[in-house]
C-alpha cells in the first residue's frame, strides 16, 4: 500500500463509522478523482483525492443520520398507537430482518437502494451521483426488492 493510501485511510477513518465505509470511501473519491482528472487540469491530484474523501465521507454521516431517525420515527410512530406486547416483539423482528436483508446485499446494490429509498433520490439522481445509467439503477433496485424478499421470506437460508 502506497504512502498517500494510507494517509487517506487514517484521514477518511477518523469521519466514518467503520473500517468498511471508509474503503467504500475511498475507492469512491479515487473514482471521482480519476473521472474529473480525465476530463480537467488539475494541479493537486492530492488535494483533490482529500478533498473528495471529505465530502464523501460527510455525505455518508449525513446518510447514516438520516436513516437512524427515520427508524426512531418508526419507533415513536410505534409508541403513539400503543401496540400490544406482542406486536411490538413481532415489529422488531420483522425490522431486524429487514435490516438484515439489507445488510446482506452487495455493498454497491445496498447503496443505490439505500439511497432511493431511504434518501429519497430518484433514479437519475441516483444514476448521476454513482456514474451508472439510469437502467443499470432500476437494475439494481429491482435485485435488492427481490433479494430482501426472499431473505425476509425465508428463502435467504438457500444461498
Amino acid at each position: 500500500m502506497d504512502e498517500l493510501t494510507e494517509r487517506l485511510r487514517r484521514f477518511v477513518r477518523s469521519r466514518v463509522a467503520s473500517r468498511h465505509d471508509a474503503e467504500d470511501v475511498i475507492q469512491e473519491a479515487y473514482l471521482r478523482v480519476l473521472r474529473y482528472s480525465a476530463e480537467h487540469a488539475v494541479q493537486s491530484e492530492e488535494r483533490l483525492l482529500f478533498s473528495a474523501a471529505r465530502n464523501l465521507a460527510v455525505d455518508d454521516s449525513r446518510r447514516r443520520k438520516v436513516r437512524e431517525r427515520s427508524v426512531a420515527d418508526c419507533a415513536v410512530l410505534a409508541a403513539e398507537d400503543s401496540p400490544s406486547a406482542d406486536e411490538v416483539v413481532d415489529a422488531r423482528q420483522r425490522l431486524k430482518h429487514v435490516e438484515s436483508a439489507i445488510a446482506s446485499l452487495p455493498a454497491r446494490c445496498r447503496g443505490i437502494f439505500l439511497m432511493h429509498r431511504i434518501d429519497g433520490m430518484s433514479y437519475s439522481q441516483i444514476a448521476r451521483s454513482v456514474g451508472i445509467s439510469v437502467s443499470a439503477v432500476e437494475k439494481h433496485i429491482a435485485r435488492a426488492c427481490l433479494s430482501i424478499d426472499a431473505y425476509v421470506n425465508g428463502e435467504h437460508s438457500n444461498r
